[in-house]
Formats: C-alpha cells, sequence, structure tokens
C-alpha cells in the first residue's frame, strides 16, 4: 500500500509540523505502508522516505504549478492521498488530484479547524473558505489528533456532520536517562503569549522562594520579541534559555528531565511535548489546553492543570517533594505511551483506516 502525503514544506523550521509529519510516516512504514512525501521544497532530506520537491511560484498560499501537474497526474499510483494545512494551496492541489484518479482524501487539520483558530484572522479565513477550503474539507475525512480536538471543531456549524477519524500523533521512542544533581525541570514551547512561558517562570520563581531545589532549561523560539524579552527579564537568571535547537537535542532535553512542562495558555489541538514526555517516562505538568491532556489526566499518566501560576506552581512542587511519587507517575505514563502513540500501535491505526 503507498500512501502520498502533501504538504506544503517540511523544512527543519516547521518544527512540530515536520516532526509530526515524517513520525507519521515512520509509524505508516512500520506497518508494512510506503509512504512517500510532496512538499514546495527545493530539496528535503526526510530520512528514509521518498520525497517529492517541487518549485513554488508565487508565495501566496504556497501556489506552485508544477506540483498541481505533478499530482494530477499522479496521484492515482497511491491508494490514499494526506493533505496537510488546510489553507495553503498544496491542500487544494491534492483534493483535486484525489478527486480526479478516485483516490480516498484525508485532511489533516493540525489544530487548524478549533474554533480558536478559526476566529484568528477571521475575516482573511471567511473569504478562503468560501474560495474553496469549505469544497475542500466536505470532499475529506477529516484528521483530528485526539477526540476532544475531534469534538471542538466539529461543534462549528459549517463542519457538522463531517467525517472524521482520531489518531494521534505518533511518538518515537525516547531512552530516559537521570542526571546527578538538582532535578531538572525542562519546558520546550515558542516564545509566545499562548504558549504560558510566563506563567510556567513565575511558577518556577515560587518554588525558588520557598528554597526548593530544581534546575530550570527552556527552549525554542523567539515569536514574540517583546514578550520574550519580558519573560527572560523576569526569570532572575533561574532558567537557561536555550533558544532554537534541533529534534534530537529537544528529545536528549526530555530524556534527560525529571519534569517536562507544557503550561500551554492557548488551546493546543495534541501536543507532541506531552507524548514525547510521557513516552520518556517522565513525570509531566500538561495544561489542559493542549486537547489530549484530559484523556491522559483520566488515565493517570500526567498531572493536567488549568495554566495559571498557582497550578502549575503545586503541581511540580508534588514532584519535587515526592520522588516515589515522580518515578510512579513517568512508569505508568511510559507504559501508556508505548501502547497508545509508539510507532506501531498509531500504524496498526492508520493501516485499520485506510483499509476500512
Amino acid at each position: 500500500m503507498k500512501v502520498l502525503h502533501v504538504i506544503p514544506s517540511i523544512a527543519p523550521a516547521q518544527g512540530g509540523l515536520r516532526t509530526g509529519t515524517l513520525a507519521t510516516c515512520r509509524a505508516m512504514q512500520a506497518v508494512g505502508i510506503t509512504p512517500e512525501i510532496a512538499c514546495l521544497d527545493a530539496q528535503a532530506d526526510a530520512e528514509g522516505i521518498a520525497v517529492h520537491c517541487f518549485r513554488p511560484g508565487l508565495r501566496v498560499l504556497g501556489a506552485s504549478r508544477t506540483m498541481r501537474e505533478w499530482l494530477s497526474a499522479h496521484a492515482g499510483e497511491y491508494q490514499a492521498v494526506i493533505a496537510h494545512v488546510v489553507w495553503l494551496n498544496p491542500a487544494h492541489y491534492a483534493a483535486a488530484a484525489a478527486a480526479k484518479a478516485g483516490v480516498p482524501l484525508y485532511l489533516a487539520s493540525r489544530g487548524m479547524l478549533d474554533p480558536d483558530a478559526l476566529a484568528h484572522h477571521r475575516l482573511r479565513k471567511l473569504i478562503r473558505w468560501h474560495l474553496g477550503a469549505r469544497k475542500l474539507v466536505r470532499s475529506s475525512v477529516l484528521v483530528f489528533s485526539s477526540e476532544a480536538d475531534r469534538q471542538r471543531s466539529l461543534s462549528h456549524p459549517e463542519l457538522s456532520g463531517a467525517r472524521a477519524v482520531v489518531v494521534p500523533n505518533p511518538v518515537e521512542p525516547i531512552q530516559p536517562h537521570d542526571q546527578p544533581g538538582p532535578p531538572l525541570i525542562v519546558c520546550l514551547n515558542r516564545l509566545h503569549p499562548r504558549k504560558g512561558v510566563r506563567e510556567w517562570v513565575a511558577a518556577l520563581l515560587a518554588l525558588k522562594a520557598e528554597g526548593l531545589p530544581f534546575r530550570a532549561i527552556h527552549a525554542g523560539p523567539v515569536e514574540d520579541a517583546a514578550y520574550a524579552a519580558q519573560v527572560m527579564n523576569s526569570a532572575a537568571g533561574i532558567v537557561n534559555f536555550k533558544g532554537v535547537i534541533d529534534n534530537p537535542a529537544a528529545r536528549e532535553l526530555i530524556a534527560s528531565a525529571r519534569i517536562v512542562v507544557h503550561p500551554a495558555v492557548g488551546f493546543e489541538n495534541f501536543g507532541n511535548v506531552i507524548a514525547e514526555g510521557i513516552a520518556a517516562g517522565r513525570a509531566v505538568v500538561a495544561s489542559r489546553r493542549a486537547l489530549v491532556t484530559p484523556e491522559l489526566e483520566a488515565a493517570g499518566v500526567v498531572i493536567g492543570v488549568e495554566p495559571t501560576i498557582e497550578q502549575l506552581a503545586a503541581a511540580m512542587r508534588k514532584l519535587l517533594q515526592d520522588d516515589r511519587a515522580t518515578a510512579e507517575l513517568g512508569r505508568r505514563a511510559r507504559t501508556y505511551a508505548n501502547e497508545h502513540f509508539s510507532l506501531q500501535a498509531v500504524g496498526r491505526r492508520w493501516r485499520d483506516i485506510l483499509r476500512g
């Protein structure tokens, strides 16, 4: 079985979009599906996955005549087409090509159909919706990464009754290892007001004032310079801000952490860092704004919190003060991740969907 992923870009700068797409491809490979990628990158390294690169035309909405023509000619060679990123042209090219070839089309929404996301730049998206996004959505099987993600998105009147499946983001194995010295607390997030880093830093300052020993590292790009400066200045030297790091370095940070914190204050369709944290057997404190958190909290494998200073501090305090509870939470988390988020588990889910 061959499956084609159509995506604007898998360049390293795409961060979670690249990581999630490549992990999904490897999950498919783990169960005998052959994935390929079509993207608008001059060249791309997909680590053992065949990539078809196309030169973009005008960079408005990811237009590319060569991609459109290639998809139209070759979509029939695949058993399914999976389009990524709702609002850009590659997804629309994929839809037209799949319809022409009679091939099933899946649309990975990546949180872009969440009510909060639809409200952002609302007028621009409303115009795009009526210019083709509505037809794209109605011709696709929508792919959501959690049940809460599906429910929130399909609550929109325009999406009511849409065909949909739920497939979690896969996580590759992470081997944990402890480091000597004070416990390490890690946060991997963009420096943007939606990500809750300011609240996390304030919670750390409260714990420091109580005399609790720990080290803290933040990694992630600056997306709001004023916000980033404010957060860094407020940290008073208790956080090591590493800036942008590559995926192997991020995984190494998670592997060596005692606690992984995801403090998002804006809604997120999944939260890859949460899944990576539990896959590494780390204790994870996760904001309930990440839509995967409620089901993980119910399973007893993360500590779910509202992203307030008080709740973040309380959760981290509990884990810092009780080594046994922290280790037991990590053990349960690792088992759960292997059963639900491993390459094999997610690959089997995709295989069942595609065969169905």
